[in-house]
Parts: structure tokens; C-alpha cells; sequence
């Protein structure tokens, strides 16, 4: 087993739960992958906690707004396609 599996397993209860607290509100969508890449690009990207409990408490205190402000700014930014990839067949027919 590798660093980053055994790292994502000692997470792996808080995060499921605190995907199960979006899925409650509707946003099934949402992963515990998704959830780790978060933490690990944006939330802690300047700055990780040093101790477990730290970083426990900042996993169970990501907010709805706060990921989402994450994935939109994240499909904005990442997910751009070059002009030769894009489809302008409907956008013309108009």
C-alpha cells in the first residue's frame, strides 16, 4: 500500500461523512474523492494542520458554499477546452 492510500484511509470515516451530509441535502453527486481532492488543492494548499484532530475538524467543517465555490472556480479553470476540441454546431445554426 502506497503513502497517499494510507493517508486517504485514515480520512476515509470523516470524509464519508461528511459526504453523507451533502447527500442529505440533495448533492449526491459530490464523492469522498472529491472531498479529498479538496482538501488536498485548496483547503490545506498553503498550509496543512499539523496534528490529526486539527484536520478532522477542518474536514467536518467544509460547507456547501465553500465546495462549491471550489468546483466552479475548478471547471472554470481546468476544464477549458482548446477551439479545435469544441462543437460549434449548434451555437451556428442558431
Amino acid at each position: 500500500m502506497d503513502f497517499q492510500t494510507q493517508t486517504f484511509m485514515n480520512y476515509e470515516v470523516w470524509l464519508k461523512m461528511k459526504q453523507e451530509e451533502f447527500s442529505k441535502n440533495g448533492y449526491d453527486q459530490v464523492t469522498i474523492e472529491d472531498l479529498w481532492k479538496y482538501c488536498n488543492t485548496f483547503l490545506w494548499k498553503h498550509i496543512r494542520p499539523e496534528r490529526y484532530h486539527e484536520e478532522v475538524k477542518a474536514i467536518m467543517g467544509i460547507g456547501l458554499n465553500d465546495y462549491f465555490n471550489y468546483a466552479s472556480l475548478e471547471a472554470q479553470v481546468y476544464n477549458v477546452s482548446s477551439l479545435d476540441e469544441m462543437d460549434f454546431g449548434d451555437i451556428l445554426r442558431s
